[in-house]
Parts: C-alpha cells; sequence; structure tokens
C-alpha cells in the first residue's frame, strides 16, 4: 500500500504508464464481490480494486491487486499492478451511477461504470478512506459530478 499512499507516488505510477494526467483527482474504489464472482468475473475483471483518475476526457484505471485468496478486501495488502492501466474515455462511457451501497449505509457508495462495449464495472467506495488521504476530496468530487 505504500506505493499508492501519497497523491505524488499515485500521480508518478500513472506518469509512469503513460497515462496522460489532466486532473490530480484520484480515488479508490472495491471490486464489489457480490456482482464480480467465479471464473469470468475474475477474468473479465481482475483486481480486487481500482485506483481512478477522472477528468472531463475519461477515466484513467489502475488494477490494485492484493496477494492470495481474498475473502475480504485489505487495502493495506494491495499492490499497484502497473501492467494494468486502462483508459476510458468519456465518448465510450454509457453512463456512471452513484448511490447508496445499502438502504442503511450512506458511509459507502456504489459505483457502477458502464462502457459502450457492454462491459460494467460495479464498485464500491468509502466516503472516508483514513490511509488515502487524497482519496476522501476527490471521491467528494467524482459523487457530486456524477450523482442523480
Amino acid at each position: 500500500m505504500n506505493e499508492f499512499s501519497s497523491i505524488e507516488k499515485v500521480r508518478d505510477i500513472f506518469k509512469s504508464v503513460g497515462a496522460q494526467i489532466v486532473s490530480n483527482d484520484f480515488f479508490i474504489a472495491y471490486k464489489d464481490m457480490r456482482k464480480n464472482t467465479g471464473m469470468v468475473g475474475g477474468m473479465d475483471y481482475p483486481y480486487d480494486a481500482i485506483i481512478i483518475n477522472f477528468s472531463d476526457e475519461g477515466l484513467n484505471f489502475l488494477y490494485l491487486k492484493q496477494d492470495g485468496v481474498v475473502f475480504k478486501q485489505n487495502l493495506s495488502k494491495m499492490h499497484v499492478d502497473k501492467s494494468s492501466y486502462e483508459f476510458i474515455s468519456m465518448d465510450d462511457i454509457e453512463n456512471i451511477t452513484i448511490k447508496n451501497f445499502a438502504l442503511l449505509n450512506n458511509k459507502t457508495k456504489k459505483i457502477i461504470i458502464k462502457t459502450k462495449n457492454k462491459k460494467t464495472h460495479y464498485l464500491y467506495a468509502n466516503l472516508n478512506e483514513q490511509m488515502i488521504p487524497y482519496h476522501n476530496v476527490s471521491f467528494e468530487k467524482f459523487i457530486n459530478k456524477y450523482s442523480r
């Protein structure tokens, strides 16, 4: 986790894979294991969480993986898969939906990113990530931009 613990480190990682960083807005989102399970979910969505950099141009993704069998995602045990860089332009995004993760849980948000090529990322993110100081402000901006 130390490799993505500060915004400077995250910017450097994204730059090292050739990402065009337009904004300083980065946050962490976890894979919703209830939606993406089994062999197909593991192959189509080979991550435990992702670091997202968002801007008006699109979304930059880097996958975070946790070694071993994952029963519960633990951010402190995750590492960046630098070979996983992905950019989705806003032209390729069908829609982004953000809502409460559960009826009585307003500290976690469900994020659904649907692309025009029929791939759907089912994610969730905590409003407050104490170990990742850059997350809180950036995720709030993302919510304000894409919430209905």
